[in-house]
């Protein structure tokens, strides 16, 4: 067994953690079936519970983002609570779409009005020994992935909108579950395309592949 080089330095390796399908399609099916059967507050609940049951479970099993896990479940609720108050669909998809849109225009504005904010945070996932964090390729790569990336939020919400206002509840999620897992599919090879070119300027960088792979955390 090799042991650990106690010259290294930099921040632990991430535990991997497996994503099943179904934590993603549950909440799409339990709304559908409780709200055809029980109503709209009972589908809100049904969807609810079940995406901070799988939250909680993302954050004890040390998720990647489980810093942030938090945050987005106090959202759920909040959307949940909200829309059972006013037991109004279109309030309830309706904060969906404007955080959505909200987060967009963040990244955006983040990206122009302080460049090496993004930079920053990016960094901290990020540590290797066989490039440089700090070469220009590397922000200027953040910060246009960042525009993309708020581009492709808004997008999508205009989408959304559209969507809701011409198909049924139903109709509704079930579209735009499918529209959006190849739409996200799509914008993320067009990220790692961009990232593997842009960062391709920097002396020792390997390639995206590598880094998504983790292997640049690892003393070979």
């Amino acid at each position: 067994m090799a042991e650990e080089d106690p010259n290294k330095s930099g921040p632990p390796e991430s535990p991997r953690v497996k994503q099943n399908p179904w934590e993603s399609i549950m909440p799409i099916v339990l709304f559908i079936v409780f709200n055809r059967m029980l109503g709209l507050a009972q589908a809100i609940v049904a969807a609810t519970v079940w995406s901070v049951a799988i939250s909680i479970r993302r954050y004890r099993n040390g998720h990647p983002i489980g810093k942030f896990i938090p945050i987005v479940t106090a959202g759920i609720v909040i959307r949940g609570v909200i829309g059972i108050i006013t037991d109004s669909e279109a309030v309830y998809f309706g904060i969906g779409i404007g955080t959505k849109a909200s987060v967009g225009i963040g990244l955006i504005s983040t990206a122009l009005l302080s460049r090496g904010y993004l930079t920053k945070q990016v960094k901290k996932f990020i540590y290797s020994n066989k490039f440089s964090t700090d070469h220009p390729a590397f922000q200027l790569g953040v910060n246009r992935v960042a525009c993309i990336l708020g581009v492709a939020l808004l997008v999508s919400s205009g989408f959304d909108i559209w969507l809701y206002n011409n198909a049924s509840v139903d109709g509704y999620l079930i579209i735009r579950f499918f529209v959006n897992w190849v739409y996200t599919t799509a914008v993320i090879i067009l990220v790692a395309y961009y990232l593997d070119r842009e960062w391709g300027k920097i002396v020792g960088f390997p390639g995206i592949s590598s880094l998504l792979k983790g292997e640049l955390e690892k003393d070979v």
